[in-house]
Protein backbone atom coordinates (compact mmCIF):
# COMPACT_ATOMS: atom_id res chain seq x y z
CA UNK A 1 0.00 0.00 0.00
CA UNK A 2 1.50 3.46 -0.99
CA UNK A 3 1.50 6.00 1.67
CA UNK A 4 -0.96 8.06 -0.82
CA UNK A 5 -3.70 5.40 -0.42
CA UNK A 6 -2.96 4.74 3.43
CA UNK A 7 -3.40 8.78 4.13
CA UNK A 8 -6.95 8.75 1.45
CA UNK A 9 -7.73 5.36 3.48
CA UNK A 10 -7.13 7.56 7.14
CA UNK A 11 -8.87 10.33 5.76
CA UNK A 12 -12.14 8.23 4.49
CA UNK A 13 -11.71 6.18 8.37
CA UNK A 14 -11.98 9.46 10.14
CA UNK A 15 -14.86 10.85 7.76
CA UNK A 16 -16.74 8.18 9.51
CA UNK A 17 -15.32 7.96 12.85
CA UNK A 18 -15.50 11.39 13.67
CA UNK A 19 -12.57 14.15 14.63
CA UNK A 20 -12.26 12.35 18.11
CA UNK A 21 -9.25 9.96 16.84
CA UNK A 22 -7.42 12.92 15.04
CA UNK A 23 -8.21 14.83 17.81
CA UNK A 24 -6.29 12.31 20.21
CA UNK A 25 -3.62 11.48 18.28
CA UNK A 26 -2.87 15.41 17.07
CA UNK A 27 -3.07 15.86 21.00
CA UNK A 28 -0.27 14.01 21.66
CA UNK A 29 1.64 14.72 19.11
CA UNK A 30 1.87 18.21 19.88
CA UNK A 31 2.63 17.25 23.48
CA UNK A 32 6.03 15.63 22.35
CA UNK A 33 6.35 18.36 19.99
CA UNK A 34 6.43 20.70 22.95
CA UNK A 35 8.34 18.43 25.38
CA UNK A 36 10.68 16.99 23.09
CA UNK A 37 12.00 19.34 20.56
CA UNK A 38 13.28 22.58 22.48
CA UNK A 39 14.27 25.01 19.60
CA UNK A 40 10.71 25.10 18.06
CA UNK A 41 9.04 25.77 22.17
CA UNK A 42 11.80 28.00 22.56
CA UNK A 43 11.00 30.19 19.49
CA UNK A 44 7.49 29.85 20.23
CA UNK A 45 8.26 31.26 24.25
CA UNK A 46 10.30 33.77 22.60
CA UNK A 47 7.61 35.01 20.62
CA UNK A 48 5.29 35.43 23.68
CA UNK A 49 8.11 37.41 25.83
CA UNK A 50 7.15 40.05 22.94
CA UNK A 51 3.82 39.82 22.61
CA UNK A 52 3.46 39.63 26.23
CA UNK A 53 6.69 42.06 27.44
CA UNK A 54 5.07 42.37 31.66
CA UNK A 55 4.26 38.27 31.73
CA UNK A 56 6.44 36.09 33.84
CA UNK A 57 8.47 33.41 32.23
CA UNK A 58 6.26 30.70 33.40
CA UNK A 59 3.32 32.75 31.47
CA UNK A 60 4.81 32.34 28.59
CA UNK A 61 5.85 28.76 28.47
CA UNK A 62 1.86 28.59 29.48
CA UNK A 63 1.27 30.67 26.04
CA UNK A 64 3.35 28.13 24.29
CA UNK A 65 2.00 25.47 25.12
CA UNK A 66 -1.77 26.93 24.18
CA UNK A 67 -0.32 27.73 20.59
CA UNK A 68 0.99 23.98 20.05
CA UNK A 69 -2.44 22.29 21.31
CA UNK A 70 -4.56 24.76 19.55
CA UNK A 71 -2.54 24.36 16.82
CA UNK A 72 -3.41 20.61 16.41
CA UNK A 73 -6.79 21.33 17.63
CA UNK A 74 -7.11 21.92 13.80
CA UNK A 75 -6.40 18.80 12.40
CA UNK A 76 -9.88 17.83 13.97
CA UNK A 77 -11.79 21.06 13.26
CA UNK A 78 -11.07 20.09 9.63
CA UNK A 79 -13.15 16.38 10.05
CA UNK A 80 -15.22 18.24 11.65
CA UNK A 81 -16.33 20.63 9.19
CA UNK A 82 -16.13 17.80 6.19
CA UNK A 83 -18.67 15.45 8.18
CA UNK A 84 -20.71 18.13 9.27
CA UNK A 85 -20.58 20.60 5.88
CA UNK A 86 -21.50 23.41 8.58
CA UNK A 87 -22.23 26.64 6.57
CA UNK A 88 -19.79 29.25 7.65
CA UNK A 89 -21.18 32.45 9.99
CA UNK A 90 -21.66 35.73 7.93
CA UNK A 91 -17.92 37.33 6.37
CA UNK A 92 -17.50 40.48 8.16
CA UNK A 93 -16.56 42.76 5.05
CA UNK A 94 -16.56 40.33 2.47
CA UNK A 95 -18.97 43.09 -0.25
CA UNK A 96 -15.60 44.60 -1.00
CA UNK A 97 -13.94 41.01 -2.38
CA UNK A 98 -17.66 40.25 -4.01
CA UNK A 99 -17.82 43.63 -5.79
CA UNK A 100 -14.06 43.27 -7.32
CA UNK A 101 -15.03 39.69 -8.50
CA UNK A 102 -18.16 41.21 -10.05
CA UNK A 103 -15.66 44.24 -11.86
CA UNK A 104 -13.66 41.52 -13.14
CA UNK A 105 -10.62 43.75 -11.64
CA UNK A 106 -9.20 40.36 -9.18
CA UNK A 107 -7.43 41.19 -6.27
CA UNK A 108 -5.00 40.55 -3.47
CA UNK A 109 -6.06 38.37 0.01
CA UNK A 110 -3.58 38.97 2.24
CA UNK A 111 -3.69 36.33 4.79
CA UNK A 112 -1.72 35.38 7.99
CA UNK A 113 -1.02 32.23 9.97
CA UNK A 114 -3.92 32.72 12.26
CA UNK A 115 -6.69 30.51 12.25
CA UNK A 116 -6.70 28.37 9.09
CA UNK A 117 -6.31 29.10 5.11
CA UNK A 118 -8.50 26.49 4.68
CA UNK A 119 -11.60 28.47 6.08
CA UNK A 120 -10.73 31.29 4.19
CA UNK A 121 -10.85 29.14 0.94
CA UNK A 122 -13.93 27.45 1.80
CA UNK A 123 -15.63 30.92 2.67
CA UNK A 124 -15.48 32.35 -0.59
CA UNK A 125 -15.93 29.27 -2.89
CA UNK A 126 -19.63 29.61 -2.90
CA UNK A 127 -18.89 32.79 -4.17
CA UNK A 128 -17.37 31.45 -7.45
CA UNK A 129 -14.01 32.75 -6.64
CA UNK A 130 -11.40 32.20 -8.82
CA UNK A 131 -8.35 31.99 -6.48
CA UNK A 132 -4.34 31.21 -6.51
CA UNK A 133 -3.14 30.18 -3.02
CA UNK A 134 0.32 31.34 -2.77
CA UNK A 135 2.40 28.68 -0.03
CA UNK A 136 6.03 28.17 0.90
CA UNK A 137 7.67 24.66 -0.08
CA UNK A 138 7.79 23.38 3.59
CA UNK A 139 3.85 24.77 3.97
CA UNK A 140 2.75 22.80 0.57
CA UNK A 141 4.63 19.91 1.58
CA UNK A 142 2.31 19.75 4.71
CA UNK A 143 -0.61 19.93 2.50
CA UNK A 144 -1.70 15.96 1.90
CA UNK A 145 -2.20 15.23 -1.74
CA UNK A 146 -6.05 14.57 -1.70
CA UNK A 147 -6.50 18.14 0.09
CA UNK A 148 -4.44 19.54 -2.80
CA UNK A 149 -7.30 17.64 -5.22
CA UNK A 150 -9.91 18.64 -2.93
CA UNK A 151 -8.65 22.25 -3.26
CA UNK A 152 -8.30 22.16 -7.13
CA UNK A 153 -11.85 20.55 -7.47
CA UNK A 154 -13.13 23.60 -5.87
CA UNK A 155 -11.43 25.95 -8.26
CA UNK A 156 -8.11 26.90 -6.00
CA UNK A 157 -5.03 26.86 -7.91
CA UNK A 158 -1.93 26.24 -5.58
CA UNK A 159 1.85 28.26 -6.06
CA UNK A 160 4.84 27.15 -4.35
CA UNK A 161 7.00 30.04 -3.66
CA UNK A 162 10.91 28.95 -4.14
CA UNK A 163 13.91 30.24 -4.94
CA UNK A 164 14.05 29.16 -7.97
CA UNK A 165 10.58 30.38 -9.05
CA UNK A 166 10.62 34.03 -6.56
CA UNK A 167 9.91 37.24 -7.75
CA UNK A 168 9.95 36.67 -11.86
CA UNK A 169 8.27 33.56 -12.82
CA UNK A 170 5.96 33.61 -9.90
CA UNK A 171 5.07 37.11 -9.88
CA UNK A 172 4.47 37.06 -13.76
CA UNK A 173 2.09 34.23 -13.29
CA UNK A 174 0.06 36.08 -10.50
CA UNK A 175 0.13 38.81 -12.19
CA UNK A 176 -1.47 37.46 -15.12
CA UNK A 177 -4.08 35.78 -12.51
CA UNK A 178 -5.11 38.65 -11.62
CA UNK A 179 -5.37 40.39 -14.82
CA UNK A 180 -7.90 37.48 -15.85
CA UNK A 181 -10.06 38.66 -12.89
CA UNK A 182 -8.78 36.04 -10.55
CA UNK A 183 -7.60 37.21 -6.55
CA UNK A 184 -4.25 35.32 -5.17
CA UNK A 185 -4.14 35.05 -2.11
CA UNK A 186 -0.56 35.35 -0.40
CA UNK A 187 0.45 35.04 3.48
CA UNK A 188 1.69 38.52 4.78
CA UNK A 189 3.52 37.08 7.93
CA UNK A 190 5.97 34.70 6.73
CA UNK A 191 9.01 35.20 4.57
CA UNK A 192 9.30 31.79 2.11
CA UNK A 193 12.01 33.38 0.29
CA UNK A 194 15.59 35.01 0.45
CA UNK A 195 14.56 38.56 -0.37
CA UNK A 196 16.72 41.52 -0.81
CA UNK A 197 14.30 44.65 0.09
CA UNK A 198 11.90 43.65 3.32
CA UNK A 199 9.32 46.54 4.44
CA UNK A 200 10.12 47.83 8.01
CA UNK A 201 7.66 47.73 10.26
CA UNK A 202 6.81 48.61 13.83
CA UNK A 203 5.12 45.37 15.47
CA UNK A 204 4.67 44.76 18.92
CA UNK A 205 7.01 47.55 19.90
CA UNK A 206 10.00 45.72 17.71
CA UNK A 207 10.91 46.50 14.10
CA UNK A 208 10.44 43.42 12.18
CA UNK A 209 10.87 43.45 7.92
CA UNK A 210 7.99 42.11 6.13
CA UNK A 211 7.65 40.54 2.60
CA UNK A 212 7.06 43.65 -0.03
CA UNK A 213 5.53 40.97 -2.82
CA UNK A 214 2.10 41.35 -1.74
CA UNK A 215 1.98 45.45 -1.96
CA UNK A 216 4.19 45.22 -5.31
CA UNK A 217 1.84 42.68 -6.88
CA UNK A 218 -1.44 45.64 -5.68
CA UNK A 219 0.96 48.53 -7.28
CA UNK A 220 2.01 46.45 -10.27
CA UNK A 221 -1.84 45.17 -11.06
CA UNK A 222 -3.90 48.01 -9.52
CA UNK A 223 -5.66 46.00 -7.73
CA UNK A 224 -7.61 45.95 -4.59
CA UNK A 225 -5.69 44.45 -1.39
CA UNK A 226 -7.57 42.79 1.28
CA UNK A 227 -6.61 42.09 4.53
CA UNK A 228 -8.17 38.47 6.46
CA UNK A 229 -8.15 37.28 9.27
CA UNK A 230 -9.78 33.86 10.27
CA UNK A 231 -10.03 32.42 13.82
CA UNK A 232 -11.70 30.13 16.12
CA UNK A 233 -14.70 30.84 17.82
CA UNK A 234 -15.99 27.55 19.22
CA UNK A 235 -14.43 23.92 18.54
CA UNK A 236 -14.94 23.61 15.06
CA UNK A 237 -16.52 26.90 14.17
CA UNK A 238 -14.30 29.68 12.70
CA UNK A 239 -15.34 33.06 11.88
CA UNK A 240 -13.75 35.12 8.38
CA UNK A 241 -13.07 39.04 8.76
CA UNK A 242 -12.15 41.03 6.07
CA UNK A 243 -11.09 44.55 6.42
CA UNK A 244 -11.82 47.46 3.68
CA UNK A 245 -9.85 47.29 0.55
CA UNK A 246 -6.76 49.44 0.06
CA UNK A 247 -5.44 50.33 -3.06
CA UNK A 248 -1.69 50.91 -3.49
CA UNK A 249 -0.83 53.76 -6.14
CA UNK A 250 1.74 56.05 -6.17
CA UNK A 251 1.89 59.68 -8.46
CA UNK A 252 5.37 59.26 -8.87
CA UNK A 253 8.33 56.63 -8.23
CA UNK A 254 9.95 58.40 -5.89
CA UNK A 255 6.83 58.03 -3.57
CA UNK A 256 7.02 54.16 -4.20
CA UNK A 257 8.81 53.10 -1.03
CA UNK A 258 5.91 55.21 1.31
CA UNK A 259 3.10 53.97 -0.46
CA UNK A 260 4.58 50.28 -0.22
CA UNK A 261 5.83 50.67 3.85
CA UNK A 262 2.54 52.34 4.43
CA UNK A 263 0.29 49.60 3.02
CA UNK A 264 2.89 47.04 4.65
CA UNK A 265 2.60 48.94 8.33
CA UNK A 266 -1.21 48.90 7.92
CA UNK A 267 -0.87 45.00 7.88
CA UNK A 268 1.17 45.19 10.62
CA UNK A 269 -1.32 47.19 12.86
CA UNK A 270 -4.25 45.03 11.68
CA UNK A 271 -2.03 41.83 12.60
CA UNK A 272 -0.84 42.69 15.73
CA UNK A 273 -5.18 43.92 17.01
CA UNK A 274 -5.59 40.15 15.72
CA UNK A 275 -2.62 38.54 17.55
CA UNK A 276 -3.92 40.27 21.00
CA UNK A 277 -7.28 39.43 20.55
CA UNK A 278 -6.29 35.03 19.59
CA UNK A 279 -2.76 35.01 21.05
CA UNK A 280 -2.85 31.23 20.78
CA UNK A 281 -4.51 31.29 17.15
CA UNK A 282 -1.20 32.53 15.59
CA UNK A 283 0.67 29.39 14.28
CA UNK A 284 4.24 30.85 14.56
CA UNK A 285 6.56 28.51 14.86
CA UNK A 286 10.00 29.69 13.74
CA UNK A 287 11.85 33.01 14.64
CA UNK A 288 9.97 36.17 13.87
CA UNK A 289 11.18 39.04 16.02
CA UNK A 290 15.00 39.85 15.60
CA UNK A 291 17.22 39.92 18.35
CA UNK A 292 17.92 43.72 17.91
CA UNK A 293 15.97 44.94 20.46
CA UNK A 294 13.39 47.76 20.31
CA UNK A 295 12.00 49.74 17.94
CA UNK A 296 14.26 52.47 17.79
CA UNK A 297 11.95 55.25 17.77
CA UNK A 298 10.42 56.33 14.83
CA UNK A 299 7.22 57.56 14.37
Amino acid sequence: MTKATLIKTASRSFFFLGSWPVRFISWWVATGYFLFFPTRRGNSIRLYQVIFPDQRGWYHLYCAWRQFHSFAATFGDRIDAARKKEKLPPTPGREGILEANKKGSGGILLMSHLGSYEVAARAFQKYGLKLLLTMGEKEARQVARDQRETLKEQGITIQVASEEKDSVLGGLEAIKFIREGGFVSIAGDIIWTEQRALLPVKFFGREVGLASGPYLLALATGAPLFILFTFRIKRGRYQVMVLPPRQVKTSSRSERERALQESAQAYADALEEMVRRHPFQWYIFEPFFPSAGPWPGRR
